[in-house]
């Protein structure tokens, strides 16, 4: 069974916290001084130590000049109030660098910032006591916080509000779209005509100083929202809700997947990749659900395999903390190579009244760290969990991912006419087959013209091979009416025979693509 191998980074140097020696895949900071009596029950710290060191993971921080970034992360933990701000910079999982910055102390129309949004020329601060927003340029651009930057304007600036609409119902999520930045996207939880939970999802769009609201889908819920996110190409939006269900809304299939969460879904992240959701909870756990509502089952790095459905954090805690914030920390640019994508592999954690830290997902060599839909359906392949692969393609869309649809449609398609044909093989071959040519929506004719010439039909048409292409049909109508396992007669037999028929023709490895069933003109499998 496939599953996430995880390493927890805790940045924090209280003994409050509970990990012990044979914890291998959590770690924390210690002084120079003997660490507890609780992280030595076993007698393997210094073997623990030993590990961590030859992972150039650091056992106790350093406290030199000017950083001083042991006495900098102390400081951290006892912060964080009116104005503070904080930078951590990072190498890999590890700290590297604390700067806090205490210019804005003292300067701020309330003591209790409940938001606030930083960027390289100016920072936005919203207050639970009052309802203003705080707006503060800086002097210069800034590459990274530094205390040594000032502030040259700290007021109300003459910003007017441009315009305002009163939604529906409340609003759950608000923000501007990242495809279409001048439309606002809003998730609002209301009421149907039957007193059924709904959750609204609204496109605003300003026109002429004014907003209107320009769509409006509506999503049936079980219970009242709590939480949602959306998918990078926000085509597919996660609403958690108070019953621990987990609703996900595809809008290119126009369809609505279902899904219950070992937990309740306080907080929700999806994978930057689009690959995988997280679903946490203020008690501290976590469950990893893929694209299609599968759940993935996670472990910490140990001495064995003992994935489980959820991971627990208040475990490693004396103290009870609530998780509050999850979040996708962006790679260094450095880092990257050009023909591979981002790596995304360190997911922020923020404990209230607890520390903060980085859950490191150890992806492995073989992807080259990625997790993308690709790597994950071959992952799925490779534990022969066929059906979650599918599933996964399903929730895929043709006309934008093509390529790395048609590549993972191949693989279920290849790994399934290896085995031994079964009625569950057949189903699962029309299925996989089935996103192409039954999908739930028409696809552009543009995708069915460009994936349907790695037919071997089509492809010796086109050379002028008429004999080949001639037998090709042929074959594929005998398999059609006579099943290969059993002899017997099915009218509506799926169309994966006649696409292993084309396979007959060339070598036992061959590799065809989808339109090998685009040549019969009597298939049943496009209305199936």
């Amino acid at each position: 069974m496939s599953f996430c191998l995880t390493e927890l980074h805790l940045w924090s140097l209280k003994s409050t916290l509970h990990i012990a020696d044979r914890d291998i895949g959590v770690y924390q900071y210690y002084d120079k001084k003997d660490p507890p009596v609780s992280t030595t029950e076993y007698g393997n710290l210094e073997e623990k130590q030993r590990l961590a060191e030859s992972r150039d993971y650091p056992w106790t921080l350093k406290n030199r000049r000017p950083e001083k970034l042991r006495d900098s992360l102390k400081e951290l933990e006892l912060l964080f109030g009116s104005g503070v701000l904080v930078s951590l910079s990072l190498s890999g999982p590890q700290l590297e660098k604390v700067v806090i910055d205490r210019s804005l102390v003292g300067k701020l129309i309330s003591d209790t910032i409940s938001d606030a949004l930083l960027t390289d020329s100016f920072i936005i601060l919203s207050f639970l006591a009052q309802n203003k927003l705080c707006f503060i340029q800086f002097t210069k651009k800034m590459d990274s916080l530094d205390a040594n930057k000032r502030l040259e304007k700290l007021s109300a600036l003459d910003y007017k509000v441009l315009s305002s609409v009163r939604t529906e119902g409340n609003p759950l999520d608000v923000h501007f779209g990242t495809s279409q930045p001048y439309q606002v996207c809003t998730v609002e939880c209301s009421i149907s005509v039957d007193q059924e939970p709904m959750a609204d999802s609204c496109v605003y769009e300003c026109v002429r100083n004014k907003l209107h609201c320009m769509s409006v889908t509506r999503i049936p819920l079980r219970a009242k929202a709590i939480s949602c996110c959306r998918n990078p190409t926000e085509d597919k939006l996660i609403v958690g809700c108070e019953d621990s269900s987990v609703i996900l809304y595809e809008a290119h299939r126009g369809v609505t997947l279902l899904a219950q969460a070992e937990l309740l879904p306080s907080l929700i992240s999806c994978h930057p990749s689009g690959a995988i959701l997280l679903v946490g909870s203020n008690q501290g756990e976590l469950q990893i659900f893929d694209i299609a509502l599968s759940p993935i089952n996670i472990q910490l790095l140990a001495e064995d395999r003992l994935p489980s459905e959820t991971l627990q954090f208040n475990k490693f805690f004396d103290v009870s903390s609530s998780l509050v914030q999850m979040q996708w920390i962006a790679p260094p640019v450095v880092a990257q190579k050009p023909e591979r994508g981002e790596i995304y592999d360190l997911l922020f954690l923020r404990f209230n009244r607890g520390p903060v830290g980085v859950l490191l997902f150890k992806l492995g060599v073989l992807t080259g760290g990625q997790l993308g839909l690709v790597d994950l359906i071959f992952q799925y392949i490779h534990c022969d969990e066929v059906n979650e692969a599918i599933s996964a393609l399903s929730s895929m869309n043709w006309d934008t991912l093509g390529q790395q649809c048609f590549v993972c449609m191949s693989a279920i398609v290849n790994h399934l006419l290896r085995q031994r044909l079964t009625p569950e093989r057949e189903a699962q071959l029309e299925a996989s087959l089935g996103t192409f040519y039954a999908p739930t929506r028409p696809l552009l004719d543009a995708t069915v013209l460009e994936y349907r010439d790695q037919d071997i039909h089509y492809l010796a048409l086109d050379m002028g091979e008429l004999a080949l292409a001639e037998v090709a049909r042929r074959r594929a109508c005998d398999i059609d009416v006579t099943s290969v396992s059993s002899g017997i007669v099915t009218p509506n037999l799926t169309a994966s025979y006649r696409h292993a028929a084309c396979e007959s023709h060339f070598s036992s490895s061959a590799v065809c693509g989808p339109q090998c069933l685009d040549s019969h003109e009597d298939s049943h499998f496009g209305s199936a």
